[in-house]
């Protein structure tokens, strides 16, 4: 069972979206997140046995750590600008549905803590406090808990 080093899990920019409550849908009046791992090698991107830090390949992965209906509250960055947010754990109501797609599965993230720092222009850096349950999805990687950085630029969807 591949135990998920941090080199594996090296994030890129990403995204974070405000949904204006005038859409319809369940995500309406929500947001949403983005964060894209670094790419890393694979002999085979099924297999987490051969997953390896660099994208010298075979095989190159590409994935993300993608969040929806997050109760945040405001509609743009200076609503979360130095603020932090507890969040429950899937099914409590309240909790952020979050998933990565890897080893050939949807694998939930729970996010329990986001600890947003100051917004620059239109990004803003924040903090993840995340725990990655591969075993639901019967994934060969072990299940693992991360504090991880990411830099996210905003967007409004109306």
């Amino acid at each position: 069972m591949l135990e998920l080093s941090d080199d594996l899990l090296q994030l890129e920019p990403g995204q974070i979206v405000y949904l204006s409550p005038l859409r319809s849908g369940p995500a309406a009046g929500t947001w949403a997140i983005t964060v894209p791992l670094a790419p890393f090698s694979a002999a085979d991107r099924l297999d987490p046995a051969t997953f390896r830090p660099g994208t010298d390949g075979p095989e190159i992965v590409r994935t993300a750590i993608r969040g929806e209906f997050i109760d945040l509250p405001g509609n743009d960055l200076s609503a979360l600008t130095n603020r932090t947010f507890d969040f429950p754990i899937n099914p409590h109501a309240g909790y952020i549905d979050a998933s990565i797609y890897l080893g050939g599965g949807h694998n939930p993230v729970d996010i329990t803590r986001m600890e947003f720092g100051a917004a620059h222009s239109l990004n803003i850096d924040v903090v993840l406090h995340a725990a990655f349950n591969f075993s639901e999805e019967g994934v060969e990687i072990a299940n693992r808990s991360a504090v991880l950085h990411a830099d996210l630029q905003f967007e409004q969807f109306d």
